[in-house]
């Protein structure tokens, strides 16, 4: 009994991995991991250039991640144990008080932020047009009393006074202490996601309009609708299954648009600036905008305003809709996915003024400004 007893875990530990992988080649593969919001990798095929050059091992080892039986118990179980052990600052996101969870610090890249920047004022320099960029603050910057103890120290400041120096022919809108500001009178960042709340994007287009000298909406000129249910990229990259959902506010002051959103040669229009269809995802976050694409034309003919482009990330699907207030037409480039002449979109279009939007993240990561040259 007592040697029966020694062999117990290796042979339950035999038994579990063979039906581990009886499942994995059993069960249906998924595409696409709702939790994750990622698409999955399949089972890769058989070749001998495959399995000589090392490939087909690289893609098995991943496909067997993807598709482990249980991968979502599997990574909630990683997350809270990491978390239980005191690991919680090593990780990528951080598990925050008042439940934020909070992607760590970028890692610094001096090279991709100062060419970032570089070619941002070089084209603005080319294009003869008045320009301004607003690097929106990191959440862990941001919302620094909710991090937990001994966690990595985040780069903003650093990159404002970079940018101070870099830039020549740009305005740099500081709009650090107008967010922290508003971190005391309302939510800012959102608890799952890395973007801005559209309380926060308010408090952006406001001080757009002020570096401007324009006026700007009062918040109660907006009819605000809750959604409640989001799950964002940072919930999604966790593993904190457990985290309250956040709630999406759809802030519509009533204007009459025209969107057109542009990827290629294909084309979609709407008459508003919300895509309701998104509300129904657990990433809630594409009902503005629609989310990505590489040209969004807002049309608001009862502006005041000319045309005005906006070379941005993300973080401007949110900011584009209060923008569209001031501008008859507000036109969002996407440079990950723009692979056309931007000089000669902004002759045919007739651009009067350009804004840089990206957050500051991006800014040390994405290396697509090259395209503007």
């Amino acid at each position: 009994m007592k040697k029966l007893y020694s062999v117990l875990p290796a042979v339950v530990f035999v038994v579990f991995l063979a039906v581990m992988t009886l499942l994995l080649f059993l069960l249906p593969h998924k595409d696409y991991s709702e939790n994750e919001k990622r698409n999955l990798a399949d089972l890769p095929e058989v070749s001998v250039q495959a399995i000589m050059d090392g490939s087909f091992q690289e893609d098995l080892e991943t496909f067997t991640a993807d598709q482990v039986p249980g991968r979502d118990f599997f990574v909630g179980v990683n997350a809270y144990w990491n978390l239980a052990t005191g690991r919680n600052a090593a990780q990528d996101i951080y598990k925050c008080k008042d439940d934020y969870l909070i992607n760590a610090p970028e890692t610094y890249n001096e090279q991709v932020f100062t060419d970032n920047l570089t070619h941002f004022d070089q084209f603005a320099a080319a294009a003869g047009i008045p320009a301004d960029l607003i690097m929106v603050p990191s959440t862990g910057y941001l919302m620094e009393d909710v991090l937990p103890a001994f966690h990595g120290e985040y780069h903003d400041d650093m990159l404002y006074d970079k940018a101070a120096e870099l830039l020549e022919n740009i305005n740099l809108i500081d709009v650090r202490d107008t967010l922290k500001e508003g971190v005391r009178n309302g939510q800012v960042c959102y608890r799952t996601d890395h973007h801005l709340t559209s309380y926060g994007n308010y408090l952006l287009y406001r001080a757009f309009q002020i570096a401007h000298g324009k006026a700007y909406n009062s918040r109660d000129a907006y009819e605000v609708t809750a959604c409640d249910g989001f799950y964002g990229t940072t919930w999604s990259g966790s593993g904190y299954w457990f985290t309250p959902a956040d709630t999406v506010e759809l802030w519509d002051s009533g204007i009459q648009v025209q969107v057109t959103l542009r990827d290629g040669q294909e084309r979609t229009q709407s008459d508003s600036l919300f895509f309701l269809d998104h509300l129904e995802d657990m990433d809630k976050y594409p009902v503005f905008l629609d989310g990505n694409h590489s040209v969004v034309a807002i049309s608001n003919p009862q502006a005041e305003g000319g045309a005005l482009l906006v070379v941005r990330d993300s973080y401007a699907h949110c900011f584009s809709t209060f923008l569209a207030e001031g501008y008859q037409t507000v036109y969002l480039v996407d440079l990950r996915y723009y692979r056309e002449s931007l000089s000669e979109f902004m002759q045919t279009h007739h651009v009067d003024r350009m804004l840089y939007l990206y957050g500051v993240d991006n800014l040390m990561t994405d290396t697509n400004s090259v395209w503007l040259s």
